[in-house]
């Protein structure tokens, strides 16, 4: 991995080129760019649209509002931003797009996306190259509720939510910014006598933070997959979009692939697998041969506190992250961006 950073603002200097140390195995033929340095700090002039298949682009746009959208809805609008047809949830639109057989993009208006919204716990993926767009804003997804509702249990509050594997404070953070887990217990009794801790009873959880919960204080992570896509082999672009949770990870591509893999203003937080004593990293690529890039992204924090790329990267994937907040996870605070032997082509710009 090269790392290029001062953590100084830019001096009033003119823009030089950099050039990649001697033997620094980056495959310039199909990822070429330029690094230039102003002052003190780093950039290039990647422009991530042009990253991804270009009929991505001028293929459908499918539509999705999940406030008052309607998965009945055919998803398209008179034009990229108009949501008077949308479909509800993320999964439906997949299932639209997929209809084109031929790339589109998937266009989501801001706002909290819950459970199974984005595909279908799993069962839904697109089959074509895709965009999911935030559009004109973040959109949240969490694999639980963001706003459980809690009763008081005496000593504990409780509310009416099954298959828990994490529990967090949303009104306490870490100092990297990130929620701060609640410690699960092994009963409701422990928990009353526990401040900052969980339970899960039967279908209902218990916590005790040392009063009632806000409306949206208390993160829970359900037993669900979110953004996992295990099929899915074609090229695939993210912007805008945050996601929480999921079995395998928050963000998990599988399939054996030459693609490119592109993330623009994204985070991807807090796995949640169904056996708690085996954690996994929250965003995990896999077996991919291509280029993989994470561009004013928060990377990931789970389990393990590891980056996105796991052990089975392929000889041929490339990596690229440029100006990712985030504390200690990902390539933000790793001695290595990878746990892979192959992921040694690693550029990172702060």
């Amino acid at each position: 991995m090269i790392g290029l950073s001062t953590g100084l603002k830019p001096q009033a200097s003119a823009r030089q080129g950099v050039d990649f140390p001697a033997g620094f195995d980056w495959d310039q033929a199909r990822f070429g760019f330029v690094v230039h340095r102003m002052g003190k700090t780093y950039g290039t002039d990647i422009q991530p649209r042009n990253l991804v298949d270009a009929g991505i682009w001028s293929g459908a746009a499918i539509h999705v509002d999940g406030a008052t959208g309607d998965d009945s809805n055919s998803g398209l609008g008179t034009q990229d931003g108009n949501f008077i047809n949308a479909k509800r949830t993320i999964h439906a639109a997949f299932v639209a797009g997929n209809a084109t057989a031929a790339p589109y993009r998937v266009l989501v208006k801001p706002g909290t996306y819950e459970e199974s919204a984005f595909t279908r716990n799993g069962n839904e993926e697109p089959d074509q190259p895709v965009a999911v767009i935030g559009w004109q804003g973040p959109v949240r997804y969490r694999t639980g509720p963001f706003q459980p509702v809690w009763s008081d249990a005496d000593g504990t509050y409780s509310s009416g939510v099954s298959s828990v594997k994490r529990a967090f404070r949303t009104d306490m953070l870490t100092a990297e910014g990130h929620f701060t887990e609640l410690s699960k217990v092994v009963d409701v009794a422990t928990c009353a006598t526990t401040q900052n801790s969980w339970t899960q009873d039967g279908g209902t959880v218990h916590v005790n933070v040392g009063g009632a919960p806000g409306a949206e204080d208390i993160a829970l992570l359900r037993s669900f997959h979110g953004a996992r896509f295990m099929s899915h082999d074609q090229d695939f672009y993210l912007e805008n979009i945050h996601t929480e949770g999921g079995i395998t990870g928050a963000l998990h591509f599988d399939a054996v692939a030459t693609r490119n893999i592109v993330g623009v203003n994204c985070s991807f937080r807090y796995s949640a697998p169904s056996n708690p004593s085996s954690p996994l990293d929250a965003a995990r690529v896999r077996r991919t041969n291509g280029l993989v890039a994470f561009l004013d992204a928060m990377q990931a924090t789970g389990p393990k506190m590891a980056g996105p790329f796991t052990r089975t990267a392929r000889r041929g994937c490339m990596c690229f992250c440029r100006t990712a907040p985030g504390g200690r996870t990902g390539w933000m605070g790793r001695r290595h961006a990878t746990r892979s032997p192959h992921m040694t082509r690693c550029v990172r710009l702060y």
